[in-house]
């Protein structure tokens, strides 16, 4: 039987040993999840004897390998140096973990970050990617479309590569945006080299995540990897240039299996790097992008939000306490959300909640969006209502 009946996801303090199974290769999140519900914690985990992981399924072979790893690892040691190196640490159910990434398919255990992530203001983020090796035009669309993306308060997320990963980071910082780059290697190893300077002023404007250690180099086989984190981080992915295989279709791939939406530039038949966007649109499995309003269509269903400012303006309307409160949920959420979750994440009686959705549709500030789902109403201005 297992030690532990209740199912948890986290215990603080245990960080230090997410790490250090992180660090045991072929050991991921499933099997973590199966050790912490088999011992209660992964400290007690980290220091059973064999025949006692063999017991919680861990199988002969990873229980092998950690039997090896383990007397060669120091996981305070380890967290000293990640502090060192000014490296803070991520844990998928922990705080400061990114929700929608933890909610995809095979999340990262952990994650490496340097920066700050804004659970408000990234819960609205887009994945843009594309080729390295971008056209003016490529490169120009991004700059268009990220710029006025960034004017809605969306944060840009992508890889920190060259050509379109490059143009989308440099557009949302110039608009004095929000950036999110992932690594597929250490944060300490910034790939390609030259982007170093904007790694640094990403960190002072997003953050730069990898799941993957100091030191470690950028090799191939990270990146399809590291793409499955860029489009689990973001309410979409924007494909701007590439070829019918390459990193970008690979994104456009983890996107679809994550349920994301998913967007695509087109481009002239004769461009090698319109190939795979041209592909996507044609095989339904894009939408065709021509402005950033055909992305917010998408990602802000019937326009349930403004500007930013707007939004921020959210928090002060409502006549009662339980208004504002739902509104505040609302906003926060960014999409519509069905009345059950209202009711659960406000602590509210349903027939409360009825009567306040009610209330709140006709004064304008939310809508019905079927099945049972509210969003915000689209706000000009939010000092146009008098309540």
């Amino acid at each position: 039987m297992p030690l532990v009946e209740e199912k948890q996801r986290y215990i603080a303090g245990d960080e230090k040993y997410w790490l250090a199974f992180s660090r045991v290769s072929g050991i991921g999140v499933v099997r973590m999840q199966r050790l912490f519900d088999y011992f209660g914690s992964l400290q007690a985990a980290w220091q059973a004897r064999p025949a006692d992981l063999m017991a919680a399924h861990l199988e002969p072979k990873y229980t092998e390998r950690l039997m090896i790893f383990r007397p060669n690892f120091d996981p305070d040691s380890e967290m000293a140096r990640l502090e060192q190196l000014g490296i803070r640490l991520l844990v998928v159910g922990g705080p400061g973990y990114p929700e929608r990434l933890a909610q995809s398919d095979m999340p990262p255990p952990i994650l490496y970050m340097k920066g700050q992530l804004e659970d408000e203001a990234d819960r609205l983020a887009l994945a843009v990617v594309g080729t390295r090796r971008a056209t003016s035009y490529g490169r120009q669309a991004t700059r268009q479309i990220c710029t006025e993306l960034v004017g809605q308060g969306v944060t840009i997320v992508s890889g920190l590569a060259k050509g379109i990963d490059t143009a989308a980071h440099l557009a949302t910082l110039e608009a004095n945006g929000r950036t999110i780059a992932v690594l597929g290697s250490g944060l300490d190893v910034i790939y390609p080299y030259e982007n170093k300077a904007l790694a640094e002023r990403v960190c002072e404007h997003g953050a730069l995540l990898s799941e993957y250690p100091p030191g470690a180099q950028p090799e191939a086989s990270n990146f399809p990897a590291r793409n499955r984190i860029i489009s689990g981080l973001a309410m979409g992915v924007f494909v701007v240039e590439s070829d019918e295989k390459g990193g970008a279709m690979n994104s456009s791939w983890h996107a679809n299996r994550q349920g994301r939406d998913v967007f695509a530039l087109p481009g002239s038949i004769l461009n090698q790097f319109s190939r795979g966007t041209n592909a996507l649109i044609r095989r339904g499995e894009a939408r065709l992008v021509t402005c950033a309003t055909d992305i917010l269509e998408e990602l802000l269903p019937g326009n349930l939000l403004d500007t930013r400012e707007a939004r921020a303006e959210l928090v002060h309307i409502g006549d009662t306490e339980t208004e504002r409160a739902i509104l505040r949920m609302l906003r926060q959420a960014g999409e519509p959300v069905h009345i059950d979750e209202i009711c659960q994440e406000c602590s509210l009686p349903t027939p409360e909640v009825n009567s306040t959705l009610v209330m709140l549709e006709l004064k304008g500030l939310i809508q019905n969006m079927g099945g049972m789902r509210y969003g915000l109403s689209r706000l000009s201005s939010p000092l146009d209502f008098r309540f």
